[in-house]
């Protein structure tokens, strides 16, 4: 009896040190992910590099005119320096075509675009007034920047072409003064021919506001206030509608009702490597639980450095994953990172256990990273599928442990 209690107590203190080198194991995996962070902030700093030499992510507001307000001169008047006039209607039709530019071992894409925006003004009371009043009148476009803008474009109002020139948010257009001074509706087009990256964003700060885009981006991601009214995704690129009235715009301010379509990758090689390193303790909770097992049902003896250098093993798998993901597509990358902490796992155990048991343990192991990888590539149905994997690997914990205190059952780790 006093050989199966210190049998028991140490195979409990074994199961301590297990549980302590288990959670320490979270130190490396930390540093692991660290490196990952690291390596993802370079590719956000190449992106910054290359938005500063090519374009920015275009933001394209609908025209407005403007009118210098004349009370600005008096000192009593704290009123704004000009006085707005939105479109009233606006259609926008371009063309999108999407390249990656590649530095070093990242890839961006960035795009260019060629936007056709036509519309009208309808000059209101106040915009008749002022106009008749200073005589000065603009056209400007709201822009996020200038930086990629590839020709001068030039507004085009009854068949007559006013060349629009550099302003401090974007550009700005001088008309003749009288055509709104009529108070007749006013129709206008022009053409804007520019380069980005990452996105290409709308405000309809007007009336009506429809956008028509095509591109040959195969992986769209449709973003903000408004989703496309109509939408064609396809392997060779997609085309999207949009089409926003004045009365989708009454419960929003003109800075929440920006939309448009992200040319981005889906998810990047950091994120799904970061995905992957939340599943760690997961792993080496199962792994270390299955040696412990072996070492309770058979007699077999595991030593605690042998657990640190599986830890170990476990840990740089997520190493070697982010260092092939750079090079070649993730599945990829996990395969190959799987086989080889696989493998080396698997002839590790066969020396340590000499036994068949081994190469149980080691399909174990493989099912376990097919599992996760699964998880990685299950959105919604992660948790739910996450739970119930747990739920059975539970039950086959307590089946391999329930005659623990039968008698019978191998005590020493020395059998």
């Amino acid at each position: 009896m006093e050989t199966k209690n210190s049998n028991s107590r140490k195979l409990f203190l074994k199961g301590v040190v297990v549980v302590v080198t288990a959670v320490c194991m979270l130190i490396p995996v930390m540093m692991v992910n660290g490196v990952v962070e690291e390596r993802e902030n370079m590719s956000d700093k190449v992106k910054k590099e290359i938005e500063r030499s090519w374009g920015c992510s275009q933001i394209v507001y609908a025209p407005e005119i403007r009118m210098p307000n004349p009370e600005k001169k008096s000192q009593d008047y704290a009123g704004p320096d000009y006085y707005t006039l939105d479109s009233y209607s606006v259609a926008v039709a371009g063309n999108v075509a999407v390249e990656m530019r590649k530095r070093s071992i990242y890839e961006i894409p960035v795009y260019r675009s060629e936007l056709t925006l036509a519309g009208s003004f309808v000059p209101d009371d106040m915009a008749v007034s002022l106009v008749r009043r200073t005589g000065k009148c603009r056209v400007y476009l709201r822009l996020a920047g200038l930086k990629g803008i590839e020709e001068r474009p030039v507004l085009t109002i009854d068949g007559k072409e006013y060349p629009f020139t550099p302003a401090e948010d974007g550009l700005m257009a001088d008309i003749p003064a009288w055509k709104i001074a009529e108070g007749v509706p006013l129709n206008y087009m022009f053409s804007l021919k520019f380069k980005g990256m990452e996105s290409l964003r709308f405000v309809p700060n007007m009336g009506r506001f429809a956008v028509h885009l095509e591109s040959d981006y195969p992986s769209p991601g449709f973003s903000g206030a408004y989703l496309p009214d109509d939408r064609t995704v396809t392997d060779k690129g997609f085309t999207a509608e949009w089409k926003i009235d004045q009365m989708n715009l009454s419960d929003s301010e003109r800075f929440d009702s920006i939309f448009g379509v992200d040319f981005v990758v889906p998810v990047s090689q950091y994120q799904q490597t970061s995905r992957a390193i939340k599943y760690f303790f997961l792993i080496i909770c199962l792994v270390f639980t299955g040696i412990f097992l072996v070492e309770a049902v058979s007699g077999k003896s595991v030593n605690i450095v042998q657990y640190i250098v599986t830890g170990f093993s476990l840990c740089l798998f997520y190493l070697l994953l982010l260092s092939f993901s750079e090079y070649m597509a993730f599945a990829l990358a996990y395969v190959l990172a799987s086989v080889l902490t696989v493998g080396s796992l698997g002839a590790y155990f066969v020396a340590i256990l000499r036994s068949r048991i081994a190469w149980m343990f080691t399909l174990a192991v493989a099912v376990i990273y097919a599992f996760i990888y699964l998880l990685l590539n299950l959105e919604t149905g992660s948790l739910l599928v996450g739970s119930l994997a747990l739920f059975l690997i539970l039950c086959v914990i307590m089946y391999f442990t329930r005659n623990l205190n039968k008698p019978g059952l191998p005590e020493g780790n020395d059998k």
